[in-house]
């Protein structure tokens, strides 16, 4: 099984800085279902003003775009996991260690999804080349510290990979649900949710959203 894995809104504290960070997993069983979503949008129904963009991005699509991968994407046999942070909650001491929180949320929620799927042997992780040397580094000890089975990390250039995109959909879906209490997106994705972590809403911070999801899975 693989992991595409990408975020939306910062790790900021500044007046600026987005009120909530959020890190989504496309559990990926058919990794090749999602990128044909992304290529059937590409082919059948980009405005003209999208056709020379190297990459869609959730952020700059209109609503037909959005509403189409996701749909696509939930039609798929692929999950969805995903945390968020509430950064109000974040202790003062850990507001300027950026790399300490994401860390730590990004290594909880592999945790978890390792656990709750009874995973096995090995697992790939792909996400967005955002990280560089050190931080990178750092990183990926980090997850090989974290989990108990063997993690291999990928880092991809996403306009290079479909299913890193959709995973920015995805993230961009979660993302306006809870900063701005607009879930329209993500209904579209709900049926395909199988994990979310709060942090630090309460003490009850993770949880199985589907369980049915959570069927044996093949690596």
């Amino acid at each position: 099984m693989e992991l595409y894995i990408d975020e939306s809104g910062d790790l900021g504290f500044s007046m600026r800085s987005s009120d909530y960070f959020i890190l989504a997993a496309i559990v990926a069983r058919d990794a090749l279902s999602i990128e044909r979503c992304i290529k059937k949008v590409r082919r059948g129904y980009l405005p003209k003003k999208y056709k020379k963009t190297s990459e869609l991005k959730f952020n700059k699509s209109n609503d037909n775009i959005k509403y189409r991968i996701l749909k696509c994407a939930s039609n798929t046999q692929n999950d969805v996991a995903y945390a968020v942070l509430r950064k109000h909650q974040v202790y003062d001491r850990l507001r300027n260690n950026h790399q300490i929180i994401y860390n730590y949320i990004f290594g909880t929620l592999i945790d978890k999804i390792i656990r709750e799927y009874d995973l096995k042997g090995s697992l790939d992780i792909i996400v967005d080349k955002s990280l560089s040397g050190i931080q990178r580094e750092n990183f990926d000890n980090y997850l090989e510290y974290r989990t108990d089975i063997r993690v291999k990390v990928d880092h991809v250039n996403s306009r290079e990979h479909q299913c890193i995109q959709a995973a920015d959909f995805v993230a961009g879906a979660i993302y306006r649900k809870y900063s701005y209490g607009d879930d329209k997106y993500y209904l579209k994705i709900e049926n395909r949710i199988s994990l979310a972590l709060d942090f630090f809403e309460n003490k009850n911070k993770d949880y199985v959203v589907n369980p049915s999801l959570l069927r044996p899975t093949r690596l």
